[in-house]
């Protein structure tokens, strides 16, 4: 009885004994610990916060991982490079270096996942890219790009084809090179060995050469405050008139309207000046092709666009040459209805023309504009004993233009004049009337112009 009990009691007291069972260590494998360096190996190594990003944790690490692999790969630029070439000329520098980085980022191809590493939450991505299979795959792409490049090229320098047409093709044909611009992308096209960016690069700057633009039409000279209608722009490649082609119209001085949206059959493209506002001698309208619709139907590449745009094309500029108008100024001034020889409102309004740089003419054939000035008195109240007198002046100004048109015209009542005498009061209207016509009339007149 004694032999049994022992063991029983032994055995209930070790089942009531609750042992802590350890979670098993996940040990970090060599290549979380220390970066991996392998011969003949890219290497990326990517980390995300599960905590963080819990739901796109993995792609997260997956792209730092293919970032930190990128870095390992160092682009090389050619001196028969296109790069090398416009950052010569345009000092593209940063948009180059920027474009080599996406160049490393974006066309990486044939990596494999080495491993993944869970710890709390931490997960850990690790690819490996073979360089030699790097290099062949990246050398087989840039063949075919090469060979697709060259296609678009012979369509590009085909004359029979439309401008627009050709004009897409040289974009595409560049476009397709943009992984690789930074090489010297020597091969053999039309019978000959050439560097293929820089050969594309020359021809399009030959193609673009022969759009042409010539104003049609005889010497601008304006007046200002007068309209400039239909200046009309000729747009021709290989001296053909081109149609269907927009412009670019702009002036720092000038409000140039465009009149048309685009070139008509004859190439004629429209534009106007409602108004000259600017008393400068000189005033230029700039006008360039606008190949903006072209260039966004051969490609949405922002820095083939800008490399593109960076080409010179053919510019003019259209000058206008605005002169301010001879005003021919004549005056009729009564005093209390009666005709005075006296010109100083005449006086007084040439001297405030000439001021503001309009010119006072003496001879009426020579004028542009003819202006007209009736003044008159009249006596204020007047009371028996009173020691103050009062006048009261009445003006009229009108200016015409050679086809008898109102251009302008101002009235100006009971301009007051207050002395001892009645004639003295006259006098002190009619300088109030001065200082109105140099102060206010005059100015209104010359800004009528200029607004």
């Amino acid at each position: 009885m004694n032999r049994l009990l022992l063991p029983l009691a032994f055995l209930f007291a070790f089942c009531g004994t609750t042992k802590k069972v350890e979670e098993p260590i996940n040990i970090a494998p060599a290549w979380v610990q220390n970066y991996p360096v392998i011969e003949g190996y890219y290497v990326g190594i990517g980390i995300a916060d599960k905590s963080t990003h819990p739901e796109e944790f993995i792609q997260l690490a997956q792209q730092n991982a293919l970032q930190n692999l990128s870095t390992q790969i160092k682009v090389n630029i050619a001196t028969e490079s296109v790069f090398l070439q416009m950052e010569r000329e345009y000092g593209f520098e940063e948009e180059f270096k920027s474009n080599i980085k996406v160049k490393a980022d974006e066309y990486i191809e044939g990596y494999e996942m080495a491993g993944t590493f869970t710890q709390k939450n931490e997960y850990w991505v690790y690819y490996r890219l073979n360089i030699e299979k790097h290099n062949e795959i990246q050398e087989a792409r840039k063949f075919e790009a090469m060979e697709l490049s060259k296609s678009y090229l012979n369509e590009a320098n085909d004359s029979y084809n439309k401008p627009q047409e050709r004009y897409i093709n040289f974009v595409s044909a560049l476009s397709i090179l943009k992984p690789y611009l930074s090489d010297p992308l020597y091969t053999e096209y039309d019978r000959k060995n050439v560097f293929l960016g820089n050969e594309i690069i020359s021809s399009f700057r030959s193609f673009v050469d022969d759009f042409r633009m010539k104003y049609v039409g005889k010497k601008i000279k304006v007046m200002i405050g007068d309209e400039v209608g239909d200046i009309k722009i000729q747009v021709n490649h290989n001296q053909q008139p081109l149609k269907n082609v927009k412009l670019n119209i702009s002036s720092s001085i000038m409000q140039v309207e465009k009149f048309s949206e685009t070139t008509d059959e004859n190439g004629i493209f429209t534009v106007i000046v409602p108004k000259i506002t600017s008393a400068e001698a000189i005033q230029k309208m700039f006008v360039s092709i606008n190949f903006e619709d072209w260039i966004n139907e051969s490609t949405s590449d922002e820095f083939i666009k800008k490399l593109i745009e960076s080409i010179q094309t053919h510019q003019i500029n259209i000058p206008a040459y605005v002169y301010t108008p001879n005003i021919y100024v004549v005056s009729q001034e009564k005093h209390f209805n009666k005709e005075k020889v006296s010109t100083e409102l005449k006086f007084a309004a040439e001297s405030a023309l000439n001021k503001l740089g309009f010119t006072a003419v003496s001879n009426k054939k020579d004028a542009d504009l003819f202006m007209s000035i009736f003044s008159n008195t009249e006596k204020g109240q007047i009371i028996n004993g009173q020691k103050m007198f009062t006048a009261y002046l009445n003006l009229t100004i009108q200016v015409k233009d050679n086809n008898d048109l109102i251009v302008f015209s101002d009235q100006l009542n009971k301009i007051k004049g207050i002395q001892l005498d009645i004639e003295s009061a006259n006098s002190d209207a009619y300088k109030g009337a001065k200082e109105e016509i140099e102060n206010t009339v005059i100015p209104n007149f010359v800004n009528s112009f200029v607004k």
